[in-house]
């Protein structure tokens, strides 16, 4: 054997490690992204979890949250500031779970549960009142595909005190 042999062959060699060492670190970057978008999802979850844990927990933010789906405008001011940031709080998740689907972080189920979560609020009498005050503090983005959605379903949306008749 030449060396110019030798030399070719430990091109293809050197070539080859360089292919399994950039396919090894693809493989790797794609397991980095599957054990992120579950992170990110338990995360998510969690966050939905202890939001709706506060009206278990707390009979007076049961109380504001429940009476203002139903009659906001008679509701007292303090009720109504409950509602609206617990409204707020609400949106802040779905908002969040919005980008994370956009993004591949999170998938098209859990999604899916969040949009209408958030949308069984929005479409409350009291949501309804909320909504146009704040969907500007969400990303412009998410606000316009949420305010598509309610003029697309608003009136077929189940409202959150008919999905969860406890309110």
């Amino acid at each position: 054997m030449n060396w110019i042999a030798l030399g070719a062959v430990s091109e293809l060699i050197a070539a080859l490690a360089f292919l399994a060492s950039f396919l090894f670190i693809k493989q790797q970057m794609k397991q980095n992204h599957d054990v992120t978008k579950a992170s990110h999802q338990r995360e998510i979850l969690n966050a939905s979890r202890d939001f709706f844990a506060l009206t278990r927990s707390n009979p007076e933010v049961f109380k504001a949250v429940a009476t203002c789906m139903k009659q906001y405008e008679s509701a007292d001011a303090y009720s109504r500031h409950v509602f609206t940031t617990w409204v707020i709080d609400y949106m802040l998740i779905a908002e969040q779970a919005w980008y994370m689907k956009r993004d591949g972080f999170i998938n098209e189920a859990s999604y899916e549960g969040f949009e209408n979560l958030c949308m069984s609020i929005l479409v409350t009498e009291g949501g309804q009142k909320v909504w146009p005050v704040v969907k500007d503090s969400w990303g412009k983005d998410a606000s316009d595909h949420f305010q598509k959605r309610m003029s697309d379903s608003g009136e077929v949306t189940p409202k959150h005190y008919d999905v969860i008749p406890f309110f």
